[in-house]
């Protein structure tokens, strides 16, 4: 699996499972994670590689970018994904 900064990715455990979040870093066994809402850059969310799954290629090229940049970006995947589109 691809743990790059910018692709999305899906909890696979714990209180926030199934959610999807934009991988901000790469720090060892443990990323950092966004939503842009909840989880902004300012307080992002750590969590073990294990506990994650990479969901795509990078929807963020490059950094630093909003976290209003980040939430619709997460939010027009989601409606893609789920076919809403």
């Amino acid at each position: 699996m691809d743990y790059q900064p910018g692709c999305p990715a899906r909890s696979l455990a714990g209180h926030d499972k199934d959610q999807y979040y934009i991988i901000l870093s790469v720090e060892g066994e443990r990323v950092v994670l966004a939503d842009g809402r909840i989880r902004t850059q300012d307080r992002p969310k750590r969590k073990n590689k294990k506990h994650i799954q990479p969901a795509g290629s990078p929807l963020i090229e490059k950094f630093p970018v909003t976290d209003d940049e980040i939430y619709a970006r997460l939010k027009s995947y989601i409606k893609c994904k789920e076919g809403v589109l």
